[in-house]
């Protein structure tokens, strides 16, 4: 893919490597290349006219179910009961297609099979430009990132900042396993990084793993990761990345954004609840406004630093086509204990 003209760079070429492959840092990053207020009218337009094509002749929309075959027998065993009201009918079967314990599942399931060979994620360089605190070298830094998967986000840093350390948590074993697998294979000395499963939508399962962890992380990353769980478990999981912040720590999210491609391409039958779809692998995935990311983070206990939209032009060179990518970037921090109690003052 070829990146379009920009308004902002901070100085890419395009990104070929995937996890654990040698790589050359990224040379640019877009953020501005149009304004995602101009999207919003053209979007809304083309989702209003999508769902109502959907909707069955009763007036409720259809709610498709993932392929799983384990998946559609959960469902099938809570049956949605046809003497109610429609509107009702529709909003227990709504609830009933959001299982977290089978969302983790289908995560684990996910880089067992599709991403076996690290091969479905490329790394994400452009990180290093993105937020340059990871960069800092001196005095030494030490990062976590809350669903780290296959080390897409945390192998840059560790190439990129040989005196950084991390810790890398995934709820899929089998992606923790990656990461330190591809850790070794670049080289990278085994005292820099640790890695663990842990589910960090449970109270305390993070910091009851590696305690001596908690509180000391310069800044923690949610990389795509707070998208992928549903907006009652967010609370849980920005708590834990507040815990293991050191005070003055700062909290870096990337994540999907309203209006993004991947938001406009999912059929109406896969939305599950405001914001929030469901793939058909099934796993979910939610889409933020900045606002809701700026309250849901407000809400944990953070400071605001920075909360925007990060739109990005790609070319579909083969197809010839303009992709338009909505991203929420942001950068929160973990406030001094007497700052923080000023402000709840």
């Amino acid at each position: 893919m070829a990146r379009q003209s920009s308004h902002s760079v901070h100085s890419t070429a395009a990104c070929r490597a995937y996890v654990g492959e040698a790589t050359p840092a990224a040379g640019e990053y877009h953020c501005d290349d149009f304004k995602w207020e101009d999207l919003r009218q053209e979007a809304e337009a083309l989702l209003s006219a999508r769902k109502a094509h959907h909707q069955d002749g009763r007036g409720a929309a259809k709610v498709s179910q993932p392929s799983d075959p384990q998946y559609n027998l959960k469902l099938a065993s809570k049956p949605v009961h046809s003497d109610l009201p429609q509107q009702q009918q529709q909003r227990q079967q709504n609830e009933h297609i959001i299982h977290p314990e089978y969302d983790k599942g289908c995560w684990e399931a996910f880089h067992a099979r599709d991403n076996a060979t690290a091969r479905f994620y490329k790394e994400r360089r452009y990180l290093l430009l993105e937020f340059s605190c990871l960069t800092i070298s001196q005095p030494p830094q030490h990062f976590v990132e809350i669903g780290c998967g296959c080390g897409s986000s945390l192998l840059p840093v560790l190439k990129a900042n040989p005196t950084c350390t991390v810790t890398g948590t995934d709820l899929s074993h089998t992606a923790v396993d990656m990461f330190k697998r591809a850790a070794a294979k670049a080289g990278i000395a085994t005292h820099r990084f640790t890695g663990y499963a842990a589910d960090s939508t449970q109270a305390d399962a993070v910091g009851a793993a590696k305690p001596d962890l908690q509180g000391l992380a310069d800044a923690a990353l949610l990389v795509f990761t707070l998208a992928a769980v549903t907006p009652e478990e967010m609370p849980a999981m920005l708590h834990t990345a507040f815990q293991a912040l050191r005070p003055g720590g700062v909290l870096l999210i990337r994540d999907h954004g309203l209006y993004d491609l991947t938001h406009l391409r999912l059929p109406p039958e896969q939305q599950v609840a405001d914001k929030l779809y469901r793939r058909l692998d099934g796993t979910t995935c939610y889409f933020f406004t900045t606002e809701d990311l700026q309250t849901k983070a407000e809400n944990a206990g953070f400071v605001t630093r920075e909360c925007k939209y990060a739109c990005t032009n790609l070319l579909n060179r083969k197809k010839q086509i303009n992709m338009k990518r909505v991203f929420v970037h942001g950068v929160f921090e973990r406030p001094h204990a007497a700052a923080s109690n000023r402000e709840n003052t």
